[in-house]
């Protein structure tokens, strides 16, 4: 029987843990987080500084690393307010207005949500709980449910240790509030497009201590190809009870369900991106099996969010949530053609379930060691559980398909192996949020794993027991003049399971980000301004190996570039939101080649303008409008010499609010309903068509 032991860094943290659990906290601080005014005044020079924010929201992955604007990282919150506002249907679209996201890179797909951050792949969490996705066995959030979305950019393993060197997204889901309110949402649009909405928040007792949540959403909707289409439905009851002014504790829970047919957006470059005597492939060709594709997706998620006061400073805080993933899909894409007429295909089959344990236990405070040193602290322990069993197939043989007259419906065998993944993680971190004087703001953490799996993938069995520190540090000095420079430098770690032709286990990619910027908050402008430079290396990367025909690992990926995004009011009535990126992305293929990393566009650029009217008879017209921008892409590995060119789409919204209760609601997206190539990756996918969807509201509180 395998165990898990520490080095003495983890021993530490274990320690200090115990310490400031029984440490006389009540001494050090004199103002009790969301008690704060917001402001200080510095001993030395009598301003008034602002205050560091404590966060209050358990499940958010605010406070390791803050969030607020004057925090030296790169961070980005994302209201529910502001997803309906652009239309977004699912993770990926919402993400569409940011600096350094690339989302949709595959095209839409009603399968899974497909997005990366500064170049790279990023990790997902819901409510502060890492989604764990492996091969197929991937976890659909529903933004419905959602409150808000924070990103974090970056390599950023402090928050739940193994992750993608991209960042973090995490998903506040909907909780209760001390409030009644009722929010109803009927939605027409595209494709078939129908679905019916229910936020419900009610009190359950005449003291107001309990308090509870409904969200309730039913939708179906057609994908771009043609006889694509999925049905899902979602409810997610919650509960808090507020024991005392000092305890409360809120259940969640949420069961979501979708059965449909699949999209399958991957063809060849003959015929999507190059010209054939025939034309082009239309983009709603399904390439797929009608008759064969499936998706049946089950997620079930019950945990808990317990928040204690110590004292007035200090708070104990738990996190616990189990998650339930059942998934029966399968699917044929086309991965190439045979240069004429037809497509060359393959088929996927996974059938199994993954079940995930998580638990995180954190002590968090709010300590003022002098008038001009103020210290948030964070120090605690987390563990992950999870196990995937079931069955897949990830690559077989499929019939072949012409592309511009398909006939369906011929047999072909299906096969799949045993797949299992049993994997164990524990983690000790600790972390502090610093005010020095009124000008310094700084963030340091660090985190100890140790992470163990035994896989069964393709009928080989591979294994991995590692242990991993990570660290990120942050300074930001804040101007009497609204300009704030900062640097900082964060790390990541993702564990690979297998090991090369050689017998040597593969080791985690190891992400570094090095980052430098300047925020602008200056009196004169209503609005905030953040310029970023960034430079992210991944290392230990897989390159192919000749000698054993397995891949290896040595290889690197980098990715050098400037991010600016701006949110600005212009007026009362106007907001614009501009965002521009530029990437110098690159990645190793071999031990003697680097070329220029797919799907990643040299340039991307994006502009957000809405205009709010108030009408004379006291209803309100609010108007929108935005581009979006991406540069051209190469895919030099697997189609070297050709350019996939840049495109521009356009959005729309109008927002009609009748009265106080009552909405209408317009969004257009790809207004032109433009044809263009997304990216290209071996396989090319198009670009989403024009959708168009009326929402009819109902709200009450």
């Amino acid at each position: 029987m395998r165990t898990l032991s520490y080095s003495p860094l983890a021993w530490a943290l274990f320690a200090a843990s115990g310490l400031l659990a029984s440490a006389p906290m009540p001494l050090y601080a004199q103002t009790a987080p969301g008690e704060s005014t917001g402001q200080t005044t510095d001993a030395g020079s009598g301003q008034a500084v602002k205050e560091l924010g404590a966060v209050t929201v358990t499940g958010s992955v605010g406070d390791l690393q803050s969030l607020d604007f004057y925090a030296p990282n790169s961070s980005a919150v994302i209201s529910a307010k502001e997803i309906e506002e652009q239309g977004a249907r699912d993770l990926d679209e919402a993400l569409q207005y940011q600096a350094g996201i690339l989302s949709e890179p595959y095209g839409g797909d009603n399968k899974v949500d497909w997005f990366r951050i500064r170049g790279f792949e990023a990790s997902t969490s819901l409510d502060g709980t890492p989604t764990t996705p492996n091969g197929y066995f991937v976890w659909k959030s529903e933004i419905f449910g959602v409150e808000s979305v924070e990103v974090l950019k970056g390599p950023s393993s402090l928050e739940f240790g193994a992750s993608k060197a991209g960042g973090v997204v995490n998903l506040v889901t909907k909780r209760p509030h001390k409030e009644e309110a009722l929010l109803m949402n009927l939605e027409a649009g595209h494709r078939g497009r129908l679905g019916l909405g229910i936020d419900y928040n009610g009190i359950a007792n005449e003291e107001g201590n309990v308090y509870y949540r409904i969200v309730a959403q039913a939708r179906h909707a057609d994908g771009m190809q043609r006889e694509t289409y999925m049905n899902s439905y979602y409810l997610a009851p919650s509960l808090t009870v507020d024991f005392t002014d000092r305890t409360s504790l809120t259940l969640l829970t949420s069961i979501q369900r979708e059965d449909g047919r699949p999209t399958n957006g991957f063809l060849p470059a003959y015929g999507s991106l190059v010209s054939t005597p025939y034309g082009r492939i239309d983009r709603r060709l399904n390439a797929g099996e009608p008759g064969f594709d499936h998706l049946k997706r089950t997620q079930i998620s019950a945990g808990w969010l317990l928040n204690h006061k110590l004292s007035p400073n200090w708070t104990l805080t738990q996190n616990y949530k189990y998650s339930h993933l059942d998934i029966d899909q399968q699917n044929v894409f086309a991965w190439s053609s045979d240069g004429n007429r037809q497509l060359v295909r393959g088929y996927t089959f996974t059938d199994g379930s993954t079940d995930n344990h998580y638990i995180d236990h954190r002590i968090k405070g709010h300590m003022r060691l002098s008038e001009s040193i103020e210290i948030l602290p964070a120090i605690g322990i987390d563990y992950l559980k999870s196990r995937t069993i079931g069955r897949n197939n990830g690559f077989g043989g499929a019939p072949s398909l012409d592309m511009f007259d398909p006939v369906y419906d011929q047999p072909f065998p299906v096969s799949a192996a045993p797949y299992e993944i049993s994997s164990k993680q524990l983690g000790l971190y600790a972390s502090a949020q610093i005010r020095v004087g009124s000008h310094w703001n700084f963030n340091a953490g660090i985190r100890h794993d140790r992470a163990h799996s035994d896989n069964l993938v393709s009928e080989k069995t591979s294994s991995y027991d590692i242990s991993n520190n990570s660290v990120n540090v942050g300074a930001m000095y804040i101007s009497d003049f609204g300009i704030s420079p900062y640097i900082s430098y964060s790390e990541s770690f993702e564990p690979q399971a297998g090991a090369d032709g050689y017998g040597n286990a593969y080791i985690p990619f190891i992400g570094k980000q090095k980052e430098i910027g300047i925020k602008l908050e200056p009196d004169w402008l209503d609005g905030t301004i953040t310029l970023a430079y960034f430079d992210i290396e991944q290392k230990n990367a897989l390159i192919p190996d000749p000698v054993t025909s397995v891949q290896k690992q040595g290889g690197k990926q980098t990715n050098k570039g400037v991010e600016l995004q701006s949110d600005l009011q212009i007026t009362p009535r106007t907001g614009m939101r501009i965002s521009y990126t530029y990437n110098h992305a690159r990645q190793d293929i071999d031990e003697t080649q680097t070329i220029r990393a797919p799907l990643i566009p040299r340039h991307q650029a994006s502009l957000w303008l809405n205009h709010r009217f108030e009408l004379s008879n006291g209803s309100e017209l609010t108007v929108a409008a935005g581009a979006r921008y991406n540069g051209s892409t190469e895919d030099p590995q697997f189609n070297p010499g050709e350019i996939i060119p840049s495109y521009t789409v356009f959005d729309a919204m109008a927002r009609y609010r009748i009265d106080r209760n009552w909405a209408v609601q317009l969004n257009a997206r790809n207004l032109t309903d433009k044809t263009y190539i997304n990216s290209c990756n071996s396989t090319c996918y198009y670009g989403g068509e024009r959708t168009i969807d009326m929402q009819l509201q109902y709200q009450w509180r």
